[in-house]
Order: C-alpha cells, then sequence, then structure tokens
C-alpha cells in the first residue's frame, strides 16, 4: 500500500489540524470540568486527527488490491487468421487496397483478415468492414452485416452516454477500471485480459489537483512499468506473421 499524499496535501493538514486544534483546546477549557466535555472533545479531536487520511488510506488500500489483477493475463494463446476488433473503427466502404505501405503493414502483421466496427467503437455495432487477403495476393475491403470472426476483442467497459462514449467506470471508491479482452465468440470464454486501474487523490490533495487536471495514478504505471506485453497479440497469434 502506498500513500500518495502530496507536499501541498500535507501543508494544508497542517493547517487544518492547527485551526482544529486551537478550536478544540478552547471548547476543552470550557467545558472540561463536564463529565460530557471529557468524552466529546476526545472524540471529536480523534475524528479530526484521522479525517485527513482516511479515505486516501482507503483508497490506497483498495488500489493495492485491485493492481493485483492488472496487466495482461492470457488463459489460452491461439493461432487465428484473423479476429474482430471493436475498440477501433475500420474502412467505410467496399475497395481494394492499393495504399503500399498499408499493404506492408497488413503483411508484417500476419493476418489474413480483420473486421472493425463502421463509425462506431461498440460491441453492438452496425455493419462491419472486413479486410482480407485474397488467393490473387489483393487485400480487399467488403462490408458485411455482422462479424464473421471467432475470436472478438474488445473493451470490457463500453458504453455512451450524453458526454460521449467511455470506456472506464468507478469499481470503488476513487478507484476506475479500464482494459480489454479476447472472446471466443463460440465459447463466449474469455482467454485473454488486459486490465487498468487509476486511482484519484484523496480529498484532500482533491481540494487543490482538481484545478490542475485529472491526478490519477494508473497501474500497470505506463511511465514507469513494468510494461505488460502487446495486446492482444499475446493471445491471438497471427500464422503468418514477418
Amino acid at each position: 500500500m502506498n500513500l500518495q499524499i502530496s507536499i501541498i496535501g500535507m501543508a494544508i493538514i497542517a493547517v487544518l489540524y492547527w485551526v482544529c486544534g486551537a478550536v478544540l483546546l478552547k471548547v476543552w477549557r470550557r467545558v472540561r470540568g463536564r463529565t460530557w466535555g471529557k468524552v466529546l472533545v476526545p472524540l471529536v479531536a480523534f475524528v479530526v486527527l484521522i479525517l485527513p487520511w482516511a479515505d486516501e488510506v482507503w483508497i490506497a488500500w483498495h488500489f493495492s488490491e485491485f493492481c493485483k489483477d492488472a496487466g495482461v493475463r492470457v488463459v489460452r494463446k491461439v493461432e487465428v487468421e484473423g479476429y474482430y476488433d471493436a475498440t477501433t473503427t475500420g474502412w467505410s466502404k467496399s475497395q481494394i487496397v492499393t495504399n503500399a505501405k498499408s499493404i506492408a503493414e497488413y503483411e508484417k502483421a500476419g493476418f489474413r483478415f480483420r473486421e472493425r466496427n463502421i463509425g462506431v467503437m461498440s460491441d453492438s455495432p452496425g455493419q462491419i468492414s472486413h479486410l482480407e487477403k485474397y488467393s490473387d495476393g489483393t487485400w480487399r475491403i467488403t462490408i458485411l452485416d455482422r462479424p464473421t470472426a471467432r475470436y472478438h476483442y474488445k473493451r470490457i467497459i463500453d458504453y455512451r452516454d450524453a458526454r460521449g462514449i467511455h470506456h472506464e467506470a468507478p469499481v470503488a471508491y476513487g478507484i476506475w477500471k479500464s482494459g480489454e479482452v479476447v472472446v471466443d465468440a463460440e465459447t463466449n470464454e474469455t482467454i485473454g485480459s488486459n486490465l487498468r486501474f487509476t486511482r484519484f487523490p484523496g480529498w484532500i490533495d482533491g481540494l487543490w489537483v482538481r484545478f490542475l487536471g485529472g491526478g490519477g495514478t494508473s497501474c500497470p504505471d505506463w511511465v514507469k512499468g513494468p510494461f505488460p506485453p502487446p495486446f492482444p497479440d499475446a493471445a491471438l497469434v497471427p500464422p503468418f506473421k514477418q
């Protein structure tokens, strides 16, 4: 567990302790001779003492637990000629691919075909663009009504509201989850996953860090590492990779 209260946050806590301590001291001098005062003032002092740390400790502990499941995990690796990618959009019309750079990228990837949504990154798309290498060596795009690939690469969270499309959602107070999975559409088995968790500051640092941005910390850490293997490559192996 790693507590993440900044220097500014510590300064805020120090000021909070000083102000509350001064107030409680005055109250104590007035009521220390009364039975209820001997109970109430120490109780309030205890609450003030732990309040700045309580949610940070809660978030830090739960974030540490969630991060045990973060990163790439593969149940089984399969060799496939292609797959359906619901995490990105595809080509909008039927055509023969003539761009040499694009063709080189398709050849290098090693898959015979790829499928993507047209226009909307969603697990419940409309039409599908199907890119495939034919026996004559040409790469062609055709438009389908639904995916034909057995294996689907998709986000674990994918919903739309008035603000747009979202690929993350809260799983606990101050902690959000996102990621992708590879699912066998025939058996509905998840054969691989890539999970990420992001935690946000407790209320003390939240008082100021929100004015500078999100202030989130993720695992796996995309800056410091350790870096997970590429996904879905870790679960889906192309037969023709160069």
